[in-house]
This record gives C-alpha cells, structure tokens and sequence, in this order.
C-alpha cells in the first residue's frame, strides 16, 4: 500500500496543499503563495525537513502524473530552459556558466504530460538538471560522441517517458528544432511516437 511521501500520508497531504497554493497563486515564493504568517513557517517547515529531499518530491509527482495518465494517449512536452543567476550570483555554490557563457547558473529539461484529447495539463514526467564545466571542451561537437553531448537528454527524454508512463494508451513525444537529430527517431522506444520541429526547411 501507498503510504505517501516519505512513508508519512501527512508529508503527503502538506506536499498537496503546497503544489496547490504554487498553482493558484502562479509563483514558488514561499512568502506569495502562503496567506498566512503560519502557511510560511509550516511550508519552510516542509521544505527544510530532512526527509523531504528533491528526490522524493520528484518521485511523488511522477508518480501522480503516471496515475493520471493510465488509459489515456498522452503528449509529453520537453524543452530546456536556462536558469541565469547573472548579478545575483554571490554566495551561491554548484553553479556553471550560462548560456551567455559569463553569467552564472544551470540548466534544466523538463517534461509535462498533457492528455491528447482534451488538453488537460497531466503534470510532470521528468527532469534533467545539469550545471555545465568551466573548463573548455577540446572536441568540436561535430566529433564528439552523442553520450558526451548535452543533445542527450532528446534521448532519454524518451526513453524516461516510457518508462514513467508505461500504463498509458499512447505516449506522443514533442520537441523542438533542437530534437531534430537522428537518433530522437531511431532510438526511440516502441510506444513512443516523435514529433519535432525540422531544423531545416
């Protein structure tokens, strides 16, 4: 039996509460989606537990989006989105370079459930977080192999999606220019169908 979130049915019902106030509210500040002084203290409360780690808060909402999508033809969105703590990075450990390459910060890849007939937002499939070295590459990318390219994640987008969605009637995945690369098709898994924006006309 599902015992919640870290074994505790209550973590689990604090952890609702909270995703449901950051949806309604439209922002992750703790200060803006709490209404109260004691809605504060109670989420910093959750966040700094020692047993609530990003691991499995991760885990908890994979899990609800595979039970949502159980029976249903799924799209899985993905995109990556650069996280840039340019100005406001003093202080702050396990930071990169950005995509501007002087600015600190990281990058993550997530991927969103969305039901294919109604378009009801099912929640989140997976995630890729990653930081890039400050050392230089040697290789061009044209040399390097794919496993040592940050076009990977095209790939295990995937290949996660099937495995976290495997109850669903149907995963469509969909990815833009960048995903336009040969092996998004050829290694895709069998129940996983590819949609990409073509990188040329």
């Amino acid at each position: 039996m599902n015992q919640g979130l870290c074994g505790d049915i209550r973590i689990t019902d604090r952890y609702a509460k909270l995703v449901e106030d950051m949806a309604n509210a439209g922002t992750v500040v703790v200060e803006k989606f709490c209404a109260t002084r004691a809605e504060v203290m109670g989420a910093h409360r959750f966040l700094g537990s020692p047993r609530v780690t990003p691991e499995r808060i991760f885990g908890e909402a994979v899990q609800r989006t595979a039970r949502a999508c159980k029976g249903r033809r799924v799209v899985v969105a993905q995109d990556t989105t650069e996280v840039n703590f340019g100005g406001r990075d003093r202080g702050r450990r396990g930071l990169g370079p950005a995509g501007n390459g002087e600015s600190l910060g990281f990058f993550a890849h997530a991927l969103v459930a969305i039901d294919a007939e109604d378009e009801a937002v099912l929640g989140v499939v997976g995630a890729e977080i990653w930081t890039r070295s400050h050392e230089k590459i040697a290789e061009t990318r044209h040399k390097r192999a794919l496993e040592d390219k940050e076009s990977k994640r095209w790939i295990a987008a995937g290949e996660t999606a099937a495995e976290a969605l495997a109850d669903a009637d149907g995963i469509i995945i969909v990815g833009d220019r960048e995903n336009d690369i040969y092996q998004a098709f050829t290694r895709r898994p069998d129940k996983v169908e590819v949609i990409t924006r073509a990188r040329r006309s």
